[in-house]
């Protein structure tokens, strides 16, 4: 193995990725260069500077999809009236999806975000409004349904649960 360059080596698949498996370190790269090892979990339990979404798509039209990118900025400035988005099924259990207005809706006008799969059931459809500047949601795929986890100010309607 210490014959390998570290891009020849196999890739672990995501089901077999656990907190224990080991990262290869290059602990001070400019100055004296030391190879050391750090787990998965030693890495995540001490991120040295803060994190950052390179994942943000802003849209405007009507019926685009939110379900694509980690975060979604909306942006209602030149809206002529409502605008219609939709919310299809994540990719991944546990995927983590943030909506928020970025600009102040032109007039009275506001976001309305259909989610295809919405809480206690599968073939639930709901509506989130966000008609104000800064109004925004973040949810969790479950496998099989988005639950909100958290939000500021949005206005949701969902079917009773049964």
């Amino acid at each position: 193995m210490a014959d390998k360059k570290i891009s020849a080596l196999a890739a672990v698949s995501d089901s077999n990725i656990s907190a224990d498996d080991l990262l290869h370190i290059v602990e001070n790269p400019g100055g004296t260069p030391v190879n050391k090892k750090m787990t998965i979990g030693q890495l995540f339990e001490n991120i040295p500077t803060h994190l950052a979404i390179d994942d943000i798509t802003t849209v405007t039209a009507a019926n685009s999809n939110l379900a694509s990118s980690f975060a979604t900025a909306i942006d209602l400035s030149g809206a002529g009236a409502n605008v219609q988005f939709v919310l299809d099924n994540g990719t991944d259990t546990g995927q983590i999806k943030v909506i928020w207005t970025s600009t102040e809706p032109a007039s009275s006008y506001a976001a309305n975000i259909q989610v295809t799969s919405f809480g206690p059931s599968a073939s639930a459809t709901t509506n989130i409004v966000l008609d104000t500047l800064g109004e925004s949601v973040v949810l969790i795929w479950s496998g099989t349904n988005w639950f909100p986890i958290a939000d500021s100010g949005l206005t949701a309607s969902r079917p009773a649960i049964t």
